[in-house]
């Protein structure tokens, strides 16, 4: 599961974590490259609880969602409770994807600028980006901007105009290289608005996975909390259910 920012002032690079000296690319992109080779290998079924916190106080809305992920990043998220939205299913293929809508039985494509949106009929700070899979080194161009003891901090750049977010900054735990915190910056939300936060990674079937996320709007102060209940690896998967022409039968 399947992780908005503004240009800050550049920190000074270090590279103390290396063997050998990189360049900051270099060793932005190696960082990136560790946190993909972190994923699971082979295709992944998960099940988790998404609560959504409006801003101002307001009423908590929650969900149970079901996600499948493929190898190649393909992934397909359907949503089961609460009933009024039962069967709302979002396919994700590359920088496509496809949202079934049960209510009117009709597949919309979400068009590249709409799909740093939330979620039509659920809301919240997860948007359709946010629900799809893929490796951070294929989507952006890495730079060390700033290590401590115990992190390093890298940005990246879209390497695509139509990605949905034009930087992220994650900052990264170097003792198992496991992304902390994810910081997106879009121009048409006014810079750094939402931040990612990583809790409670702990095994799951084999994997050590966070179990906890949290999605906070830094603009209107919303966060989105998700809590991973179960997920096994290596399973095996229909292919269609990443058929956009099948994907919501």
């Amino acid at each position: 599961m399947k992780q908005a920012t503004l240009r800050g002032i550049l920190l000074a690079m270090a590279f103390s974590a290396f063997c050998v000296p990189l360049l900051a690319d270099e060793a932005g992109m190696a960082i990136a490259r560790r946190i993909d080779a972190l994923e699971p290998q082979g295709a992944a079924q998960s099940r988790f609880e998404m609560t959504v916190y409006p801003a101002g106080g307001g009423a908590a809305r929650g969900f149970v969602v079901l996600s499948w992920e493929r190898e190649d990043g393909a992934s397909l998220t359907s949503f089961e409770e609460p009933r009024t939205i039962r069967g709302l299913r979002i396919l994700t293929k590359g920088a496509d994807s496809w949202v079934y809508f049960p209510s009117t039985g009709r597949v919309r494509k979400i068009a590249g600028d709409s799909r740093s949106g939330s979620v039509q009929g659920v809301g919240g700070d997860f948007s359709y980006e946010d629900l799809g899979a893929g490796a951070w080194a294929d989507g952006y161009e890495f730079t060390l901007i700033a290590e401590d003891d115990s992190s390093w901090t890298i940005e990246g750049r879209a390497r695509s105009s139509a990605a949905a977010y034009e930087v992220v900054r994650i900052n990264v735990a170097k003792a198992d290289g496991r992304p902390i915190r994810i910081t997106f910056y879009s121009s048409s939300e006014g810079g750094w608005y939402k931040e990612l936060s990583f809790f409670e990674y702990r095994d799951f079937n084999g994997e050590s996975r966070a179990a906890r996320l949290e999605m906070r709007n830094l603009n209107t102060g919303s966060r989105t909390v998700v809590r991973l209940l179960e997920a096994q690896y290596g399973v095996t998967l229909e292919d269609r259910l990443f058929d956009p022409a099948r994907f919501d039968k």
